[in-house]
């Protein structure tokens, strides 16, 4: 098995990360704060916490949490959720919900149901608390989604050609796949470390795809896992009819243009300014983009991690 790179630390060690003030244009949301409305908010719904698991960089600056959930489940995979914070202004805060995968950790995040993006001013510190309670309600509804996006990619058979189709998107166009990465990717592709119960599949592929990313930087690993679903869901949604092999040859001109439409337009749950991952719940205040000036938190881009 590849050795992979990891950030993993201990609840403690995040506690122990000091949380700037406030001021006129920052407005901080400690790690201690999102792990307490999280494990809080899986305990109202009723829900049977398995694990938590937390990673950080920058001495304790940016920072992940994530949190499986054993009573929304079936063989394969159970809900996760997941938060990405910093204290620093380096990275907004996300909110989101996936699932884990039992038989190699592997994890995969929704960007579209049960998720919220966030730069820290304006209203975050009162919104937060109440989205995570209301998101952490629809578990059940995500995990069921994602389910059916499992069974559906299953049933889609790839050649090499168009493997090589998807996986060149990914590096060249979408960005969220780096050459290291590709080099996993190209390992499990020959010899697979884990049976995921659909060989040649878009499904497999996707499962490659994520256990290449157990070595992300924790600024960059929420966003590229939503990146990689969305990237999939969309593939399975242009790759039919399912249960046949798609591959693209000469002599059929037609299918040349397969891709061409992958990633036209934006979900319509995505707002101009500012990304918002969720579905409308009643109470909720719809997030929009903050009119004052913000002196920081720019996205980091590949190269910029430490």
């Amino acid at each position: 098995m590849p050795d992979i790179k990891t950030y993993v630390t201990t609840k403690g060690a995040l506690l122990a990360v000091p949380t700037p003030e406030d001021t006129r244009t920052y407005k901080s949301v400690s790690h201690e704060r999102l792990i307490d409305l999280t494990l809080e908010g899986i305990a109202r719904s009723g829900f049977a916490l398995d694990r938590e698991v937390y990673s950080m960089a920058r001495e304790g600056k940016v920072a992940n949490g994530r949190y499986t959930i054993s009573s929304v489940a079936d063989s394969e995979m159970q809900i996760q959720i997941g938060w990405q914070n910093s204290l620093n202004k380096s990275i907004s805060l996300k909110w989101a919900m996936g699932v884990h995968i039992f038989i190699c950790s592997n994890g995969c995040i929704s960007g579209d149901m049960g998720a919220f993006k966030k730069k820290h001013q304006g209203e975050v510190q009162t919104f937060t608390p109440h989205a995570i309670a209301e998101y952490i309600k629809t578990a059940e509804e995500v995990f069921l989604s994602i389910q059916t996006q499992r069974d559906s990619m299953k049933q889609i058979e790839l050649s090499k050609r168009v493997i090589a189709e998807l996986l060149g998107r990914m590096v060249i166009e979408e960005q969220f796949i780096t050459t290291t990465q590709l080099n996993i990717i190209k390992r499990e592709l020959e010899h697979p470390t884990f049976d995921y119960g659909a060989p040649n599949s878009l499904w497999e592929l996707y499962q490659f795809v994520t256990y290449s990313l157990k070595e992300d930087h924790p600024s960059l690993w929420m966003q590229d896992h939503i990146d990689a679903h969305n990237f999939f869901t969309n593939a399975a949604g242009i790759l039919v009819p399912i249960t046949t092999t798609i591959d693209i040859t000469t002599e059929d001109k037609r299918q040349l243009n397969l891709f061409e439409d992958l990633y036209e337009a934006p979900a319509s749950s995505q707002l101009e300014n500012e990304e918002l991952y969720v579905k409308e719940f009643e109470g909720v205040v719809v997030y929009n983009s903050d009119e004052e000036e913000y002196d920081g938190e720019i996205e980091p881009e590949r190269g910029d991690e430490d």
